[in-house]
């Protein structure tokens, strides 16, 4: 059996409020911290909901390092440009910071605390499944829905 998807969300609020039992109902794990976490490997997603500079740059410079599979930060475009200042003040490479989803989720024209904690799972779901930035409406794609799966092997999950 795989070992379930593991969130580390950096930060409280509304938002992670939303995203907590979505995660869960997702089966994946996940741990919340306001403070500046330890991120090691074992994680595959860091979702940084903090805007305190004192949390939220040491948290993705660390997920960074770690090679974190997903590492996202809401804020402004203001904030990010602050984030971005100080992770790169702090050794944290352009190269780096490529990896970064910033702002997090997907364009799905998210506005509430729900539906940006679907865009971010959503964006997460993406990454790992390899779509990432090309993630698009599924009534978009050309071929298959399942293109790993053999024709007619797919089966939905509500019966």
């Amino acid at each position: 059996m795989a070992t379930p998807t593991q969130v580390l969300i950096v930060g409280s609020g509304p938002v992670t409020d939303a995203l907590v039992p979505m995660v869960s109902a997702l089966g994946w794990g996940s741990l919340v911290t306001d403070a500046v976490p330890e991120v090691g490997s074992g994680l595959d997603a860091v979702v940084v909901t903090s805007h305190h500079e004192d949390v939220d740059g040491p948290a993705i410079a660390a997920a960074l390092a770690a090679g974190t599979p997903y590492v996202g930060a809401m804020g402004s475009r203001r904030t990010q440009a602050r984030r971005r200042e100080w992770l790169l003040a702090h050794g944290v490479t352009d190269e780096a910071l490529a990896a970064l989803h910033a702002p997090i989720g997907l364009d799905i024209g998210a506005d509430e605390p729900g539906e940006i904690a679907v865009s971010i799972l959503a964006e997460i779901v993406a990454v790992r499944r390899g779509a990432g930035a090309a993630a698009a409406s599924v009534s978009a794609r050309d071929g298959s829905i399942h293109p790993d799966l053999e024709p007619g092997t797919a089966t939905c999950p509500g019966g």
